[in-house]
């Protein structure tokens, strides 16, 4: 009699989950500070180039820089920390 019909008694295997949805939070937010933090500084960069006649002077805000700084770290912390799990 054949048992190929009959179902498993081996228990399935799960499948493996996604990337948890706070591991994209962190990216998205270590992206954005990234991007905030680039155009800023170009943007500052630019005025201070392009406007020879005027001084120019900023205001450097501390818990900003503390703020974006922090959720880049974290980012690249998370990224790099996944990616030595997986080898």
């Amino acid at each position: 009699m054949s048992r190929e019909g009959a179902p498993s008694s081996q228990p399935k295997a799960t499948a493996a989950a996604g990337t948890p949805i706070w591991v994209w939070l962190v990216y998205g937010l270590g992206i954005l500070a990234g991007v905030i933090v680039v155009f800023s500084l170009l943007f500052t960069l630019g005025a201070a180039v392009l406007s020879e006649d005027v001084p120019i002077t900023y205001d450097v805000s501390w818990l900003a820089i503390v703020l974006w700084g922090a959720f880049i770290a974290a980012a690249l912390t998370t990224w790099l920390v996944r990616r030595r799990q997986r080898r």
